[in-house]
This record gives C-alpha cells, structure tokens and sequence, in this order.
C-alpha cells in the first residue's frame, strides 16, 4: 500500500532505470573511466608526467571511497532525487574545471572533487533508483544502472580521439558538458525518492567466516583491475607507441564489455550459481590481465580488455548477489557495506601503490604481473569460499 503522501499510480521504471543508468553514466563511466585514455593527452601536451597523472587517479579513487563512506554514514532523512541530481553537477562542474590549466593542486582537487560525487553516487542510485522500483523489476532496472558504467566509458573513449583534435581544452569541456546535459535530463525524469536512513545493523558479531573470504577474494578482483583501470591506455598509447587514438579504442573495448558484462553473467549466475559464476570469472580475468606479460598482438589486446571489463564490473553484481545467498536477509546491507568499502580501500591503496611501482620502475609489465597475482589469489579465496559455503549449506 502506498504510504502518506505517495501517489496511487504505478511506478515509472522506465524513468528510473534511465536516471540510475545516466548516474552511473556521469558519476563513474565519464568522470573516472574516461580518465585513464586522456592520461597519453596529458602527458603529450606537458600538462603532467605520466607519474603524476596516475596520482591524480589515486586521487579520484581516495575521493570515491569518501563519497561512499560519508552517504552510507549520514543518518537524516533527505530529498534522494535532489541529492542525486547535486552530486551529478558537482561531478559536471568539475570535468569543466579540469579543462582549466591552472596546475597540480587545481587539477587534483577537481579529480578528488569527481571521486567523492562518483561515490555519492553509487550509493545514491542503489538508494533512490533501484531499491524503490517493486521487486519484479529490481533485475532489469540494476542492470540497466550498472550498465552506465561501461556506455560512460565506451562513449567517452571513441569520442576522445575526435575531441582531442581540438585540444584537450575542448575535450574536457565537451566531457563536462556532456555531464551537464545527463544532469539536466535526471533533474526532469527522476521520480522523487525521499531516503530515509535505514536501522543500525542489529546483528552481533562479525560476518561468517565464509563472507570474510568472498570479501577478500573481491578485493583482489579490485587490485587485479587496477592495470587495465588506469594503465591500459597508456600501455597501448605510450608503451607500445601506438598513439593516443589506439589507446582510447583499446579502453573503449573495456567500457564496452563492461556494458554487457553484467547482464551476461547475471544470466550465468541464474543457472551455475553465483559462487561458481564468479570463480569461473576470475578465471577468464587473471587469464586477460596476464596477456600482455605474452604478446603484444592487437586481437590478444583487445581480448584482455574485454575480458577484464566484462568480468570486473560484472563481479559487483555475482558478489553481492553470493553474499545474499549465503547470510540472512537482516545483515546483507551491513556485510555488502564492508564489502563495498573494502573493495574501495584497495582501490586507493593499490592505485597509490601501483603508480610509485610504475614510476621506481617505468614498467608496464611489473603493473600486469601484481594484477596477475591478485587474480590468482582472488581464485584460491573464490575456491575455499565455496567450500565453506557447501559445508555452510
């Protein structure tokens, strides 16, 4: 029954799924994905170093992991359609900014400003978007929003060759303003979502120890993406010196196995199981991210990348959805909540650690090799949590 206040006719999910998948599209596909193609830009203009540019991506992802924490924190009921059309001009406002040559601390401050809006958004969409549409609908509409993230990816990687002939001036401005467009868009579709805080977690103790090891094994999957996440353009580009347009097509691949990824393996996990979908997956992932440390042969590129990004973006949704078939339905949000925020964790850490081992080494292949690592750990962890999990069972 609608509440005080609601309206009797049925949901729009039409508008809903749009306005999560437009989010997702400005939060994370152009605001943090569509940096990793420009890094090559960057360098060639003498804006910033290769180093430098990849701690501006550390910065980001440190920004990501506030913007996360701070929203699932924040304890007041608040307008969530208003929250989330904010959070998207911060992020507009902020591509705009970094189109403005005026040196580290002002380009580090828009990329951190860009990583907390990308967090808030993540929670916000999950919050206002998905968890509001009924319970038939919840599937298609999440996977539409995830979907965002590789379309924002794919779109700004083969606009960016086009809108670096003009300069990177023009490119961040046309990424901005495509930023300001999709915000204007939410502004008049979202339906209105008030968020009320949910209850404190009531559950003592902490997850089982089968959960513990999922967590783990999701944050190796976090470590493991981090090359292709934000080196893989500039392997294609500088490291193989095929030039900024094959590195933006190479990243372009990632966003677009990353679009169709997630409904794929939703499919998969349907009829295998979520646990053995997403062993399966880190298989095929460290496999990809390993190639490069092999041949440097376009079509084997071009598969890493697509493996990675299918199986990376799709791992969100096989956690979760593990998580959700192994405790009960009172803790999920609180144990995905640690997940949530590990995984972040090791984005920063991995992406701080990762751009001081490329630059004491200047080597792309030390970047796979730490990525490879991560991925065959991650598979043992997958491995003995689905053992725990049948003894569980």
């Amino acid at each position: 029954m609608p509440g005080p206040g609601q309206s009797h006719q049925p949901y729009p999910v039409a508008r809903a799924a749009l306005s999560g998948g437009l989010a997702m599209f400005v939060g994370i596909g152009v605001a943090r994905f569509s940096f990793a193609p420009l890094v090559p830009a960057l360098v060639a203009a003498h804006w910033y170093s290769a180093a430098a540019a990849f701690w501006f991506a550390a910065v980001n992802l440190a920004g990501y992991f506030v913007g996360v924490a701070a929203t699932r924190a924040w304890r007041r009921s608040y307008q969530g359609k208003a929250a989330l059309v904010l959070a998207m001009a911060l992020t507009a406002l902020a591509t705009l900014c970094c189109a403005l040559n005026w040196g580290a601390a002002w380009f580090g401050v828009w990329r951190l400003v860009s990583g907390l809006t990308g967090g808030m958004l993540m929670v916000l969409m999950a919050h206002a978007v998905v968890a509001r549409v009924p319970a038939g609908a919840r599937g298609r509409v999440s996977g539409f929003a995830f979907s965002g993230m590789g379309a924002g990816m794919s779109f700004s990687s083969l606009a960016l060759p086009a809108l670096l002939a003009h300069g990177l001036v023009f490119a961040w401005g046309a990424l901005g303003g495509l930023c300001a467009a999709a915000t204007l868009a939410v502004a008049f579709i979202m339906p209105p979502a008030r968020i009320a805080p949910p209850p404190r977690h009531k559950s003592a103790g902490p997850p089982p120890l089968v959960v513990l090891v999922l967590i783990a094994a999701y944050a190796c999957s976090a470590l493991g993406f981090m090359p292709h996440m934000l080196f893989w353009s500039s392997f294609v580009a500088i490291g193989l010196g095929r030039g900024v347009a094959a590195g933006a097509v190479m990243a372009a691949w990632i966003g677009l196995a990353a679009t169709f990824g997630p409904p794929v393996l939703g499919r998969a996990a349907d009829h295998f199981g979520f646990l053995p979908t997403l062993a399966a997956g880190f298989m095929v992932m460290g496999g990809a991210v390993a190639v490069p440390l092999f041949t440097h042969a376009a079509p084997a590129l071009v598969g890493s990348a697509v493996c990675v990004g299918a199986v990376a973006l799709g791992s969100v949704m096989l956690v979760v959805g593990a998580i959700a078939g192994i405790v009960p339905s009172d803790r999920l949000a609180a144990d995905w909540g640690l997940a949530t925020m590990v995984y972040a964790i090791t984005q920063v850490s991995g992406a701080a650690g990762l751009s001081d081992l490329f630059r004491a080494t200047g080597s792309y292949g030390v970047l796979f090799g730490v990525g490879t690592g991560a991925m065959v750990l991650g598979g043992v962890l997958i491995t003995w949590a689905a053992r725990l999990a049948r003894v569980q069972a």
